[in-house]
């Protein structure tokens, strides 16, 4: 029997990364998923840097790193990179260590059906494209005084695509609506009632009600998601829901603890099985 270590937000942190890839070692997990905004920031210097670094920690510690996109990963520049190069159960190839799970991505592990739909709407929004407009306003000036640089400043702390659309969700349902056993989001479920949610602003809403969407087409046993850098446990009709927290510096709920960031799913996923390895 295998298993994989999920864990919710990264951003970018090379330490968490690192510290999570040794709890996968030690839980004896060759595989390791992200749940969004695992810190896709390929756009930048610095973001290369981490994937390289993350790539190299795993394949040293012989595990093998997925995610899926969150509101802060350029799933864009992901495809636009790597959408020709997906491995044979259809993951996009980032690192030889590294993989990218697009949205709508189906797959089996151990005789367990996965589905994995990323995106989330960003509270942040209004910040972020007011750095962008700062930014621009900076580089043109320079350009005003003689400098040749025309970096790019549109899309690279906000990104457009960085939720599902209507037209998406019903797309990526009308091609499969089967069942699967267990299904990873960034985003949560519009019905999941954490009690505490930091993402409850109406323009949080229709992403969650497309998450709602996808649960209820494909009736999971089991749903895991990060985004609200919370842990929590929920129970949305027949479909148990494991909100997971984040990376320490993006997590600040009282009494907040790493481990609340990762949990250990057994494969194949049976519920009687994981209950007595404390995931019901």
């Amino acid at each position: 029997m295998g298993s994989v270590l999920m864990t919710g937000d990264l951003h970018g942190n090379t330490s968490h990364a690192i510290d999570l890839l040794q709890v996968a070692v030690r839980e004896e997990c060759e595989r390791m998923f992200v749940l969004g905004d695992f810190g896709a920031w390929e756009h930048t210097a610095a973001g290369r840097r981490y994937f390289d670094v993350v790539d190299r920690v795993a394949r040293k510690k012989k595990v093998r790193v997925y995610f899926l996109d969150g509101n802060h990963d350029k799933s864009s520049l992901l495809h636009e990179l790597y959408g020709s190069e997906p491995d044979d159960e259809g993951f996009l190839v980032c690192r030889k260590n590294i993989r990218y799970a697009p949205r709508g991505h189906r797959w089996t592990w151990e005789g367990t059906r996965f589905a994995a739909f990323g995106g989330a709407y960003s509270v942040d929004k209004g910040w972020r494209l007011a750095a962008e407009a700062q930014r621009e306003r900076k580089a043109e000036r320079r350009r005003q005084f003689g400098s040749a640089r025309r970096p790019a400043t549109e899309g690279t702390l906000w990104f457009p695509e960085e939720q599902m659309t209507d037209a998406e969700c019903a797309a990526l349902l009308a091609a499969d609506s089967t069942p699967v056993d267990v299904l990873l989001t960034h985003d949560k479920p519009r019905a999941a009632d954490p009690d505490w949610n930091r993402k409850n602003l109406p323009e949080c809403l229709p992403n969650q009600d497309r998450v709602q969407r996808v649960v209820d087409a494909l009736r999971p046993r089991l749903a895991l998601h990060g985004h609200l850098h919370y842990r929590y446990t929920d129970q949305v009709g027949d479909t148990r829901v494991e909100g997971l927290g984040a990376d320490p510096e993006a997590s600040h709920p009282i009494g907040y603890e790493s481990s609340d960031s990762w949990l250990v799913l057994p494969l194949p996923y049976a519920p009687e099985v994981a209950a007595e390895r404390e995931i019901a």
